[in-house]
């Protein structure tokens, strides 16, 4: 019986910790996918003048998570994808060491 609660508990624990979504409204999307569209659309925005332009692009790439695809299909589709890429970057670039010179990066 005690494997059993230590069993679902560790079920419950692995489940919870791999299960992380990141919101845009009503609209919720697992983080690895994400991180995913994060890098499709920082290559596509190098490669792209417009917002609209890039979204069309990121949509097409066969490299883009399915779960985004019935957001491709919505009007929102460019502020649904844009502000998720935006929810994961952080503002202080510094928070991630980016630069050297950062302080406390060192």
């Amino acid at each position: 019986m005690k494997m059993r609660v230590l069993s679902v508990f560790v079920l419950v624990l692995c489940t919870g910790a791999l299960g992380v979504q990141v919101k845009v409204g009503d609209k919720s999307f697992p983080l690895e996918a994400v991180k995913q569209l994060k890098a499709l659309m920082d290559v596509d925005v190098n490669e792209s003048v417009k917002a609209k332009a890039n979204v069309v692009a990121v949509c097409r790439n066969p490299l883009l998570p399915q779960v985004f695809q019935p957001v491709c299909q919505q009007k929102e589709a460019a502020f649904v994808l844009s502000r998720l890429v935006h929810i994961i970057t952080p503002v202080d670039p510094c928070e991630i060491c980016a630069y050297p010179s950062c302080y406390g990066c060192m």
